[in-house]
């Protein structure tokens, strides 16, 4: 029974450590410090499968729409697949990573992402710079591999696959799971965190000294929201110059016109706080979320009175017309 507990226990401890050995820790350029877990070896290798299956299902129905509907010759037909597939093949992830802020439909499905390893935006030169460096890893070499299969010496082909083999094993045995367009772009592989507002630190807050507009409020959003108010949760940074430097990094960053004391950095970040807060859950009320600095977010317009947004007649009014009652004598 006890070496039953024991080797339980010992089990427990590997999978704590091996989940703490993940855990990664950035300073984001407004200064706060942002905690996440990189994507294990297993979920990059899913994340790449699913996504070569949904190209090769766009390889399919590319060839089929060709096939089928615009009537082609043989030889036409052929060369544009072959234009399609070099489209697929350099833009699939080009396109997603860019347009999804580091996704690709198997990222998103495996609940990874890819980031600035400094914490800054994801730029378009590292995506671009990494979707580059794995044609040359892996797709390249892989279809030069096929193609010429019967005609080259077994050597070569063993050489190329050797080199394949290594490209795609190399995250395995990387600390940080890093591929080479990971090394090269600046970029690393972590899981998307769930943005959710922690119990709300401004419920006995005093009245607010410092306001704020809808454009100073656009900047952050909830994972920044988060960093701020474990900030300000911890004992340890009450009344402290660390506080004071993430104050004034949010004021350069919203461009806020008012002068700040360095007495008065935690009565502003609180202020911040309570109103970026309450701004986030007014937008989820709409449908519309801001999980991050790198999301936009439309501030909701209010209506002015006596307006009239949508251009249909009022319910009122087009009662008084059926009945006759607003009519002229």
């Amino acid at each position: 029974m006890k070496t039953s507990d024991q080797k339980k226990k010992k089990n427990q401890d590997k999978a704590r450590d091996k989940a703490q050995s993940l855990i990664r820790r950035i300073i984001c350029p407004e200064g706060l410090e942002l905690e996440f877990r990189l994507a294990t070896y297993q979920e990059r290798l899913y994340a790449f499968i699913l996504d070569s299956i949904f190209m090769l299902a766009l390889v399919i129905f590319l060839s089929l729409v060709i096939s089928n509907l615009f009537g082609l010759g043989r030889e036409s037909s052929q060369a544009f697949l072959a234009l399609g597939c070099y489209l697929i093949l350099n833009f699939y992830f080009l396109h997603f990573e860019l347009a999804w802020r580091g996704r690709t439909p198997g990222k998103k499905i495996m609940g990874i992402r890819v980031i600035n390893r400094r914490g800054g935006e994801l730029t378009p030169t590292m995506v671009i710079a990494r979707n580059l460096t794995r044609q040359v890893e892996i797709f390249y070499p892989l279809l030069f591999l096929f193609q010429n299969l019967g005609e080259q010496s077994s050597l070569l082909s063993l050489i190329e696959l050797a080199f394949i083999l290594v490209m795609i094993l190399l995250p395995r045995f990387s600390r940080d799971h890093y591929r080479l367009g990971d090394l090269i772009g600046g970029t690393m592989v972590a899981v998307t965190p769930k943005a959710t507002l922690l119990e709300d630190l401004s419920v006995h807050a005093p009245q607010a000294s410092y306001t704020f507009t809808p454009k100073h409020l656009g900047i952050y959003g909830a994972l920044e929201l988060n960093a701020l108010e474990k900030a300000l949760r911890l004992s340890k940074f009450q009344s402290s110059p660390a506080l004071r430097k993430i104050a004034y990094t949010i004021i350069r960053k919203i461009n806020y016109g008012r002068k700040v004391k360095p007495d008065d950095a935690v009565q502003f970040l609180r202020d911040f706080y309570a109103a970026e807060r309450g701004l986030l859950e007014r937008e989820r009320l709409f449908g519309r979320n801001k999980d991050d600095k790198n999301t936009p977010l439309k501030p909701i317009e209010p209506v002015k009175p006596g307006a009239n947004p949508t251009g249909k007649k009022p319910l009122t009014s087009l009662a008084r017309n059926r009945s006759g009652a607003s009519q002229k004598p």
